[in-house]
């Protein structure tokens, strides 16, 4: 206890003197650490019928969360996904009742907006259908009223959010296209899109969202902002994107007052092995988080991640060591946790894996829907 009380003063202390916006008035409710999963897809599997259990029996897997010392379940959102359940269990009417429930059950809820109709990440940030037609400027209103409309919505069904993401994996900008061909190989994108002013028009994106969901909120509830990008161990990316991001900001006199920085950091999965970074150590994720924390003083989540419990243990170069196996994964999960924890002043807030009630490879239940320990490590239970 005393560890913790400890990690939570210097966090406090430093979330009162950044000037973060209306969201830092919540902040003193928050945990010290922020720590669960991504459950995005839990409605849908429930509907099919998978069941979680833990070592006190088969439960709600919300309950199972709570009671293994989670704290926070992350939603993804899209726009106006297609009708597939798949995709249909994105859509502001399911999302909204996971998030009630989310709240119901005394957890955190944060929501990840990823302001398409589809998967929006490195490779792809497709505008939703019902805005391609809209000029830059139309566009950037959209994005604020979407927003806006989506944060009332929640708050006002008893759903809303403690934290926000605006976008997902905003490696090249947002809603601009696609940056993969169908053969899987990069034709747009880059680092911001491959157009003249790319970065200045996701900065005022950017904004635009974080504008909505204040506005959507009551002052007092206003949910914390998160900006969220991937790579998380490449820290030359890392320090080069935020240093973009506040230059253009800067120069088009924009707040971009945003209050947590979120990064991915997926060590091994399989489609990362071409990417060609010089490694996915745990050391190198340290090395970019403290460089953010200490340059921008701002917290640093890992708010997606995963380790495989099982599979082919054959490692790629610069991979953590660690086993596929149960045991290997909840190594790995407490190695990571205290990484993200020694990031200086006490910014280091949290860890959030992802798909984790999907019951493959990467997920901390097994095929069977029962709790690995790397469960109880999440909770900092053991």
């Amino acid at each position: 206890m005393r560890s913790r009380l400890l990690r939570v003063v210097p966090l406090l202390f430093a979330l009162a003197t950044l000037g973060l916006g209306a969201s830092a008035r919540a902040q003193e409710q928050a945990p010290p650490f922020w720590t669960g999963a991504d459950l995005s897809l839990l409605p849908l599997h429930e509907k099919q019928g998978v069941k979680y259990s833990d070592q006190a029996g088969e439960a709600d897997l919300l309950v199972i969360a709570k009671r293994n010392g989670w704290n926070t379940i992350r939603v993804r959102l899209w726009v106006n996904p297609d009708d597939r359940p798949e995709f249909a269990v994105s859509n502001l009417e399911t999302v909204m009742a996971f998030g009630k429930r989310i709240k119901a059950a005394g957890l955190a809820f944060l929501l990840d907006i990823h302001y398409s109709d589809t998967w929006a990440d490195p490779g792809q940030q497709r505008k939703p259908k019902a805005w391609a037609e809209l000029t830059f400027p139309e566009l950037v209103q959209q994005v604020r009223h979407y927003s806006r409309s989506v944060i009332t919505t929640l708050r006002e069904n008893g759903a809303l959010p403690d934290m926000v993401q605006i976008g997902n994996e905003t490696r090249n900008g947002l809603l601009y296209g696609s940056a993969i061909n169908g053969a899987g190989v990069q034709v747009g994108g880059g680092f911001w899109e491959k157009t003249s002013g790319g970065r200045d028009r996701a900065v005022q994106l950017l904004q635009a969202g974080l504008d909505g969901v204040r506005e959507g909120a009551a002052p007092a509830q206003a949910p914390r902002c998160i900006l969220h990008i991937p790579d998380g161990q490449d820290p030359d990316f890392t320090s080069a994107y935020f240093r973009d991001v506040f230059k253009s900001a800067k120069a088009q006199n924009i707040a971009l007052d945003f209050d947590i920085i979120g990064l991915s950091y997926y060590p091994a999965d399989p489609w990362d092995a071409k990417v060609g970074f010089p490694g996915w150590t745990l050391a190198r994720l340290a090395q970019s988080m403290n460089a953010l924390a200490t340059t921008y003083g701002k917290p640093v989540m890992v708010v997606e991640t995963d380790w495989p419990y099982r599979g082919d243990a054959k490692p790629m170069p610069g991979t953590p060591e660690f086993e596929r196996t149960p045991e290997g994964q909840a190594a790995f999960y407490r190695a990571l946790i205290a990484r993200v924890k020694a990031v200086p002043n006490g910014l280091g807030i949290g860890v959030l894996p992802w798909n984790q009630d999907s019951l493959t490879w990467q997920s901390v239940f097994d095929a069977k829907g029962r709790a690995l320990p790397a469960v109880r490590v999440l909770g900092q239970k053991e």
